[in-house]
């Protein structure tokens, strides 16, 4: 789904906008980190240390601050910058971590900034696995698709009224069909990620789209696939 970020950013970095990850960190002045936000100076906030490993709002936006400005770095590269250099990767490297540090960091489970930490992380993954080079060996492939895959059902168990889990399940579910030579289980991904679009809470309006690509491709693959058509699998 990297090529989707558009619509992806403008949730999962849509903290900025809301004033959660304007929270201090210790390492600089509110008004300087402020200015930097301002300005959009995402590399001077990257190469910023989060050191706070407290189990509280502050520490959890303070990581989650920083693992926004890595992904926007990110982002902002064009898509044929490869996962595997090494610019690229340490900015995937410092996302990932600091968005599983801003969960691990996030005192209350019911908190909304949950989703906006879970949806950074599943674009950071989906960027990481779509990045990988054409060529890249099939099992490297997979193992970062598993990485997504298990992101998105933690999502889905973490914020279950929100469709990022589901959506990027199901996409995640159709890569993984993409990888299997056996139609058994190419059909088994594809009624996975069938069950999981069915599931999906309503997408907000910059998901629509998205939703109906990834329903339209589930429904050609299981024809193409020659998939009988059965109730999708749990």
């Amino acid at each position: 789904m990297g090529k989707h970020a558009g619509p992806l950013m403008a949730l999962t970095l849509g903290a900025l906008a809301s004033g959660c990850v304007l929270t201090l960190p210790t390492e600089m002045e509110n008004s300087e980190l402020e200015r930097m936000i301002a300005a959009g100076d995402w590399s001077a906030i990257a190469a910023i240390p989060v050191l706070c490993i407290t189990q509280t709002d502050a520490c959890a936006a303070r990581h989650a601050t920083r693992a926004d400005a890595c992904l926007r770095l990110v982002i902002q590269q064009p898509g044929s910058a490869s996962a595997q250099d090494a610019r690229i990767r340490e900015l995937l490297d410092c996302a990932e971590t600091e968005y599983r540090s801003a969960l691990e960091r996030q005192p209350s489970s019911s908190s909304t900034s949950r989703i906006s930490f879970h949806g950074g992380l599943l674009l950071t993954l989906s960027e990481r696995r779509n990045r990988l080079m054409d060529g890249t060996d099939r099992q490297q492939l997979a193992a970062a698709n598993e990485l997504l895959l298990s992101a998105a059902a933690a999502a889905r168990r973490d914020a279950p009224d929100s469709a990022m889990g589901f959506l990027y399940g199901a996409s995640a579910h159709v890569y993984r069909a993409a990888l299997e030579a056996e139609q058994t289980r190419r059909c088994a991904d594809l009624y996975q990620a069938r069950t999981l679009l069915q599931r999906s809470p309503a997408p907000p309006t910059e998901l629509q789209q998205e939703q109906q690509r990834i329903q339209a491709l589930v429904r050609r693959q299981l024809q193409d696939n020659g998939c009988r058509s059965r109730p999708g699998t749990r």
